[in-house]
């Protein structure tokens, strides 16, 4: 039965290592360059004591830091093409039955390619992090390693697991191959999405750090990742992220606008208003990564057990 599963998806299989052989190369010749711009970097800025300022340190790398940006559709890429048509293909053909007279048991034969299919991603996707997660080592020295969660460590691999067993799940269900695709690629965004925006930045609760309004660095420890930051008044009460002509103090609002020496700023300022930044410390990225892995790699789970449901509940 394994031989037949990779005689059947071999060609998928060189074509995702050709891809990955190739991306491998990119990034191993453009992540050396980058390492070796941020020693020299970090050789001259002491001498100047600019540090501090790293904006122009990968300035020329926009289109690089682009592609590596975009391997997080890698993950959804397997779930199009390598889960969603592994079951739907088989009962869209009707070539399952022929495989169930040939001494194959259903379980055995759902059993050996979903496994085979979900190591290959796993492989795949640990690869492909643990370059991309090298590669990005200068760039999260500088700046957080919240920027590029979703590419580097090893959330991938349970994207890439989840996104697979979504594949056969849905395959499972619809049991024709478009339309496990579309619904696949429909689930996978929007609940990648929902997580990033509305879970994630809550896994754990959110630290805080009250900074005054004309200070010249508002920004949390270094390698945070920002949540949120509001303007909050003498009293404890939340302003939002800007004023309304009802929130500033009376005699403040003949004041000039904010020119940083006397005018808005420093007069509601002087009346006790401040900003409040929530964020997530640099610490904290390793257990948000297992949490994150964690609930995809559950999801995943579920849906092998519902593709296992509906082929073993199948007519034959």
């Amino acid at each position: 039965m394994t031989h037949l599963v990779w005689r059947l998806h071999r060609t998928q299989a060189y074509f995702a290592t050709g891809a990955l052989v190739a991306l491998v190369l990119l990034l191993l010749v453009t992540g050396i360059t980058m390492a070796d711009d941020y020693h020299r970097f970090l050789a001259t800025c002491a001498a100047t004591q600019s540090c501090g300022d790293t904006g122009q340190v990968f300035s020329g790398d926009g289109f690089i830091l682009d592609v590596v940006n975009l391997t997080m559709a890698v993950p959804l890429l397997f779930g199009l093409f390598w889960g969603a048509p592994l079951v739907a293909k088989e009962f869209e053909d009707g070539t399952q039955n022929l495989a169930w007279t040939q001494g194959v048991t259903r379980r055995h034969w759902l059993a050996t390619n979903v496994t085979w299919v979900l190591l290959g991603a796993a492989l795949w996707g640990a690869a492909l992090a643990a370059v991309v997660s090298w590669w990005r080592t200068p760039e999260n020295a500088l700046d957080s390693r919240f920027d590029a969660f979703d590419v580097q460590g090893i959330v991938p691999v349970a994207y890439s697991v989840f996104a697979v067993a979504l594949g056969i799940g849905i395959g499972s269900l619809f049991r024709r191959v478009l339309p496990a695709i579309a619904t696949t690629l429909g689930i996978f965004v929007a609940l990648r999405v929902s997580i990033a925006i509305y879970l994630r930045p809550h896994f754990m609760t959110e630290l805080t750090k009250t900074v005054p309004l004309i200070a010249s660095n508002v920004t949390a420890p270094a390698g945070s990742w920002i949540v949120s930051n509001s303007i909050v008044g003498p009293r404890g009460q939340l302003v939002g992220r800007g004023f309304t002509p009802d929130s500033i103090p009376a005699v403040c609002r003949t004041a000039l606008p904010m020119d940083g020496k006397g005018g808005l700023l420093q007069c509601v300022a002087s009346h006790g208003f401040h900003m409040l930044i929530s964020y997530q410390p640099a610490s904290r990225f390793w257990a948000f990564q297992g949490i994150e892995a964690a609930i995809f790699l559950v999801l995943a789970a579920a849906l092998v057990g519902l593709a296992f449901w509906r082929v073993l509940a199948a007519d034959a």
